[in-house]
């Protein structure tokens, strides 16, 4: 009779016991295996982050260096029309002063 109930407890606790535990292992593997395909899509999504801002800033340095020269260029037309300016004023001031 005590094997008939060792029989009986095997089958009510030790089956879904083994069958509990072969599911969290299978569980386990599969959080696994979703976190490194997580992790591989990542590592792309961020490389493609990456590209597409070294992209921008290059673009936004060559915008501004586009931009420096501008200002350089104005700065010189600037500069030249001052001293013709103040020549022409020299020039005017002389004129008038000679009767």
């Amino acid at each position: 009779m005590g094997t008939f109930f060792l029989i009986i407890t095997f089958l009510l606790v030790g089956v879904p016991g083994a069958a509990f535990v072969i599911l969290q292992l299978i569980a386990a593997h599969r959080r696994q295996s979703l976190a490194v395909n997580w992790s591989s899509s990542e590592i792309q999504r961020r490389g493609l982050r990456i590209a597409e801002m070294e992209r921008n800033t290059a673009a936004a340095r060559q915008t501004i260096g586009e931009l420096m020269m501008k200002v350089s260029t104005l700065r010189l037309t600037v500069e030249r029309l001052e001293k013709l300016i103040e020549k022409s004023t020299t020039d005017t001031k002389a004129a008038a002063g000679k009767p």
